[in-house]
């Protein structure tokens, strides 16, 4: 019985000696990334050498400060124009004339193609000539009504009313039958290459030219489902590609998906830009750049971030004390973290030390520590 008391004593003994020594801090150690985690079950941790002498714990602090930051959302889109249509034939025919070359700007209604028209020219004199004899034959009958003649009755008054509508339409039909042989720009916008000549026979649904209406170009692209919220019509977005290097180019968001892709977990976005000089070209890849401007928020740097059960943390000094302050993490950028977290203004957080302190210890700035050490060098130097 004795022996395994005289055990039991030295192993409390040894254990006693062990938290002593090495304690077991809060923050735990440091990852490669500057932000600390959870210790490793059974590892010895660092040894605190204020318990030991019972000094207070030097560590560095830093005072925080809420600054606003730019939550940007990068992505990859392809440029369409803002129109693009394949001009074809309505109607078939010889090519007599071509009115345009390649590259060429050109106004909606200018004539691209004239067509052999020498049977619709035909057709539109025989129609004009017959409305000009039915025109002729009614005014005869309304001029023998109004003389009480008896050789028109009404009937045939009619009659030749409803001749001289027919004849109309038939000088518009003729009218246009020969419009389409003229074949004209559907939109505004740039021409493309074509291989039509006169001379050529073209069939019903021939294809003549590309018409490109580039002066406003979309561009397409998907975001994080996260910038759902965020996005909005008229929003400036940033472009960029490398067919134009060192170029940057502003434009806005038109529009976007209701609904978040269940596959890609993305929102698709259309943005448009200006392209009124002809510098971009539809099939451009740009990237694309999405900023939000976040509210404020307190910063420190990474290497302040500690971690536990609980979650992430920061030690704080209250009144020359090491206090933990829970915080979640909303944005990082290189070597500072922005915190959701009870942060106010010119709170000291420390930096540097956090694997030696525990809550509740008291603790001093290795500044405080440098500045006594100075001033008691030079009241030395004095005495002396």
């Amino acid at each position: 019985m004795k022996k395994i008391l005289t055990g039991l004593v030295a192993v409390a003994l040894v254990g006693t000696a062990w938290v002593v020594t090495f304690g077991l801090p809060f923050g735990g150690t440091s990852s490669p990334e500057g932000i600390s985690q959870p210790p490793t079950s059974g590892a010895p941790q660092p040894r605190n050498p204020a318990r030991m002498g019972g000094k207070k714990t030097i560590v560095t602090t830093f005072e925080v400060k809420a600054e606003a930051f730019t939550d940007s959302f990068r992505s990859v889109g392809t440029a369409k124009a803002k129109a693009n249509v394949m001009v074809e034939s309505e109607t078939a025919g010889r090519v007599t004339e071509v009115h345009f070359g390649p590259n060429q700007l050109i106004q909606a209604g200018a004539p691209l193609v004239t067509i052999e028209d020498r049977v619709e020219q035909i057709a539109l004199r025989s129609a004009k000539a017959n409305l000009a004899e039915a025109r002729a034959t009614l005014k005869r009958y309304d001029t023998l009504r109004e003389a009480g003649s008896g050789a028109v009755s009404a009937v045939s008054v009619t009659e030749a009313g409803t001749q001289v509508e027919i004849a109309e339409a038939a000088v518009e039909r003729a009218e246009y039958d020969l419009d389409l042989k003229t074949i004209r720009a559907p939109i505004s916008g740039t021409l493309g290459l074509t291989d039509v000549e006169p001379g050529m026979y073209l069939g019903l649904a021939s294809e003549i030219v590309k018409i490109t209406d580039q002066t406003y170009l979309s561009v397409e692209f998907g975001l994080p489902d996260r910038a759902s919220g965020i996005v909005q019509v008229g929003q400036t977005v940033w472009l960029t590609t490398g067919s134009l290097p060192g170029r940057v180019f502003e434009g806005t968001v038109d529009g976007f998906d209701g609904q978040i892709d269940s596959t890609t977990r993305t929102i698709k976005v259309r943005a448009g830009i200006e392209n009124a000089q002809g510098l971009m070209l539809p099939g451009m890849v740009f990237n694309v750049i999405l900023d939000d401007q976040n509210a404020p928020l307190p910063v420190v740097p990474a290497n302040a971030i500690t971690w536990s059960r609980q979650g992430a943390a920061v030690w704080t000094v209250k009144n020359g004390k090491a206090e933990p302050v829970l915080v979640s993490i909303r944005h990082r950028e290189n070597d500072r973290v922005w915190l959701n977290g009870d942060l106010p203004d010119g709170t000291s957080v420390i930096v540097e030390g956090v694997q030696k302190v525990r809550q509740g210890e008291e603790v001093t700035t290795k500044e405080l520590v440098d500045a006594r050490r100075k001033s008691q060098t030079s009241q030395d130097g004095d005495t002396n």
